[in-house]
């Protein structure tokens, strides 16, 4: 990812230089994507600031849609630019395997497979340590469509909604949350099972661009239902 990262960042810098020429401290940049794009749009973010090309300030909130988590031990990169988790939002379909796929606990035998088809495993960090390859970064936001589009997350009341981790309590205890959540149901459990893959199948499913629109639309319905609609019959009431 940190490859084809390098590659995006220099068709993207002529461009951010311009604009910064055009706007000065005015300048504004913001990148977003789903899937292998989002996690790009994280790397060249975080290349920007650590290059100095742009400030901190100049650089909006990254938000991912699906996107698979690419750093071990980032957080060390937002202390030294003094960013905190606000500066990147993962938007996470509650079924979805591609963000979890790299994130969830891999068995001692998967890893012993993984370090012989690739050398370098042998000193990854987080594998060693903690036994995932790659650990979140910034925000986690889960979104969980109706049961008709894709059954509920086991963890999760049944029905539409959008949910934001609580981080406010110990941060041992959120990192259990998110640890539980990447890991249930754990992605090697659909791995394994032919009916997940097709078009129809459901690492497709949950992992669409669509399937996030449409679950995001269908947050936001009901957010007006709830909230907007109210308003105005209370405003005609009064009329």
């Amino acid at each position: 990812m940190y490859e084809a990262a390098k590659v995006i960042y220099e068709k993207v810098i002529p461009h951010v230089v311009d604009f910064l020429q055009t706007h000065g401290e005015q300048a504004r940049f913001q990148f977003t994507d789903h899937s292998l794009g989002g996690s790009i749009a994280v790397l060249v973010s975080l290349m920007l600031l650590i290059r100095n090309v742009v400030r901190c300030s100049m650089v909006e909130p990254v938000v991912t849609f699906g996107s698979p988590f690419v750093l071990c031990g980032g957080r060390k990169l937002l202390d030294e630019l003094k960013l905190d988790d606000a500066q990147i939002y993962n938007v996470i379909m509650h079924r979805d395997i591609v963000p979890r796929g790299f994130s969830c606990n891999i068995p001692g035998f998967h890893i012993s497979v993984l370090k012989l088809f690739k050398r370098s495993l042998h000193s990854h960090t987080c594998l060693n340590e903690n036994k995932f390859m790659y650990s979140p970064l910034g925000n986690l936001l889960i979104l969980q469509p109706n049961a008709k589009s894709s059954p509920g997350h086991p963890l999760l009341p049944p029905g539409t909604a959008f949910y934001a981790l609580d981080t406010t309590g110990y941060k041992d205890t959120s990192n259990a949350a998110i640890n539980g959540f990447l890991n249930s149901p754990h992605p090697l459990q659909t791995l394994f099972d032919p009916k997940a893959y097709g078009d129809d199948g459901t690492v497709s499913l949950n992992h669409d661009s669509s399937s996030y629109l449409k679950a995001i639309n269908g947050v936001l319905r009901l957010h007006i239902t709830a909230t907007i609609v109210p308003k105005l019959r209370e405003k005609k009431s009064l009329l």
